[in-house]
């Protein structure tokens, strides 16, 4: 059997790009273990003083919430699907598209005394009453 010469070069580009094709599918696939933060907690107490936020990417298959708090410099890495880690997300991506600061996502609203609370409004009932006894 005589090989030809074109025959070999189909045959061996052939072969190339089988290798690059299959090279490009491994690149994407994700592989456990390489999260910058393999545990996580729902929530922290206190001020805090960075945020960083990284998207899924091949080597991590969820969005990565790290945070450093002001009163001893400790990082900690946040639950993305925790009530906290939603909220960071959700400031993080707003100011990036809206070119602002992300400082800004790292002050947190006090409940409680320093501010001042909406006077409850009476129901219904309560106020056809009062209305009714002023009328008489």
């Amino acid at each position: 059997m005589k090989l030809y010469l074109q025959s070999i070069c189909q045959l061996a580009f052939f072969s190339l790009c089988c290798v690059l094709i299959t090279v490009r599918e491994s690149d994407g696939t994700f592989v456990p273990g390489r999260c910058l933060c393999p545990d996580s907690q729902p929530g922290v107490r206190g001020q805090l003083k960075e945020l960083a936020v990284y998207p899924k990417s091949p080597s991590c298959d969820k969005v990565t919430v790290i945070v450093t708090l002001r009163s001893n410099n400790e990082t900690v890495c946040l639950n993305p699907v925790a009530p906290m880690g939603k909220q960071l997300i959700r400031c993080w991506n707003r100011a990036h598209r809206l070119g602002r600061d992300t400082r800004l996502c790292l002050r947190r609203r006090r409940r409680g005394k320093g501010q001042r609370q909406r006077p409850r409004q009476r129901s219904r009932g309560q106020n056809r009453k009062a209305s009714s006894s002023n009328s008489q």
